[in-house]
């Protein structure tokens, strides 16, 4: 095995100043390659390591005196902060990390973790999706979707519940322009097999009405949530001014409610309404009616006509986006509005089972697809959805560290501020700062040549000075 190597200074002709700078370097890049290097940063890492996060945070805050814009001893510093559950500091910290490096996924994820510990659900919220921009190969990251789907879910009911708190005491939320909240579809046909296009439907509405720039579309998700605290998801046929009402507990200026019947010819009789949550004032579009096959054609033509009824004037190109056509299969897009109610009841199991016959039947229908996605996601947040948030830190933390970027053992930049007597301070340190001594190394000042005229005679060293030449030579003993 080979012991620590010496370093020799070798005392030469002279040379310009400008050259101690850059063989400082090098010999700092020498001594680090070999691994035998302890810097005052890997000091740090290691008081970090074994939890004394005081001596560790001492050690890094004196080393951004001399690099403060470095990223990993910003990064690290944090870190510290963080273990020792100084979020406010940490936070600082962090930020500073990613105002130098935006997409350091690392760091948005401990602020992530930072604002779940505090209970900052709209920071948490926004901090995660931001991992998800940032960190697309992580092996986080189904975990950091789980964990949002299910903080996502539990805000939408605490939302909900807060609306109809607030209806009690005469308090509603501040009203959104050009906010339209699409309620589900009345069902007025008995045969049941049909019933779950009252949300197949509204989606679709929901989708098309979207891609109009000028107006904001409230989430059906969101909606879910409020008529499940209403007592109302289930109902068939909901009451217009009941609509009205939910719309304005979601804040939405407008609300459309459509409406169906498939008639025993198969046919389909399509219809809708648009009213304004604050006026109460309705208008109604004109029922259209044809075979089932043509309902996605019914569909826009019920778009078209709710926009011109909002008065809303449509670009060319809004026009072909709503114009495009979801599914080619009605079949298919049965499956799909059966998975979405199933979906809604807790049923994942079978609204995956029905958003997969969907795709067979027309592999072509990216709803379907998009929907088993997150049908699959929500089915694995069930347990996450009760997780408390100290529990997903420490779940979190154990991989986050194993990802933790490999150049953070480099942080500290190779490079020396080489002044007018650098070379003299080297003079019999060298050896004591830089380069691991085993216990019996024999001193650098005996080990210390210096060669004169090419004679090859030993003489005492003499200081260091400016205008001389060091060569650093690296050797191993046995």
């Amino acid at each position: 095995m080979r012991s620590a190597p010496k370093a020799i200074l070798t005392k030469t002709a002279s040379v310009q100043p400008k050259w101690y700078r850059l063989l400082a370097v090098i010999m700092l890049a020498i001594i680090l390659a070999t691994g035998c290097a302890t810097t005052p940063y890997d000091q740090a890492l290691e008081s970090l390591k074994t939890g004394q996060y005081e001596t560790a945070i001492q050690a890094l805050e004196e080393l951004l005196v001399a690099y403060p814009d470095s990223v990993p001893i910003l990064r690290q510093t944090g870190l510290a902060h963080y273990k020792k559950k100084d979020y406010p500091t940490a936070i600082g910290y962090f930020n500073r990390t990613l105002e130098l490096n935006p997409d350091d996924g690392w760091t948005i994820l401990h602020l992530g973790l930072i604002y779940e510990m505090q209970g900052d659900e709209d920071a948490v919220i926004h901090t995660y999706r931001n991992y998800l921009q940032a960190a697309r190969k992580s092996r986080l990251r189904k975990k950091i979707e789980i964990r949002l789907s299910a903080l996502i879910d539990r805000r939408m009911t605490r939302l909900a519940k807060l609306a109809l708190t607030e209806e009690a005491l005469g308090r509603y939320p501040e009203i959104e322009p050009n906010t339209v909240a699409v309620m589900y579809f009345d069902n007025s046909t008995a045969d049941i097999t049909f019933a779950p296009l009252r949300k197949g439907l509204a989606n679709l509405l929901i989708s098309d009405l979207s891609k109009v720039n000028s107006l904001k579309l409230v989430e059906r998700t969101r909606m879910q949530k409020l008529l499940q605290e209403m007592g109302l998801a289930d109902s068939n046929l909901v009451a217009s001014n009941t609509a009205s009402r939910t719309g304005r507990l979601l804040g939405a200026s407008q609300v459309v409610k459509g409406g169906f019947t498939v008639l025993r010819d198969r046919n389909l009789r399509l219809n809708a309404i648009f009213g304004q949550t604050v006026t109460s004032e309705i208008q109604q579009t004109e029922a259209l009616r044809g075979p089932l096959t043509e309902l996605f054609e019914m569909e826009k033509a019920l778009v078209f006509s709710l926009i011109e009824k909002m008065k809303i004037s449509i670009s060319p190109e809004e026009e072909a986006a709503i114009q495009k056509r979801p599914a080619p299969k009605f079949l298919a897009f049965l499956s799909y509005s059966q998975g979405l109610d199933l979906m809604d009841r807790g049923n994942y199991a079978a609204a995956d089972a029905a958003f997969s016959r969907a795709i067979e039947i027309d592999p072509e229908f990216n709803p379907a697809q998009q929907s088993l996605e997150e049908v699959q996601v929500i089915s694995q947040t069930l347990e996450m959805t009760a997780t408390a948030p100290e529990d997903v830190q420490v779940a979190i933390e154990t991989i986050a560290e194993a990802e933790l970027p490999a150049m953070e053992n480099l942080a500290i930049p190779l490079e020396v501020e080489a002044g007018p007597d650098i070379l003299a301070e080297l003079g019999g340190q060298v050896s004591r700062d830089f380069i691991s001594q085993p216990e019996q190394a024999t001193s650098l000042e005996n080990e210390t040549q210096v060669r004169s005229g090419g004679s090859g005679s030993d003489e005492t060293s003499s200081p260091l000075s400016m205008g001389q030449k060091v060569v650093v030579e690296i050797t191993w003993e046995p």
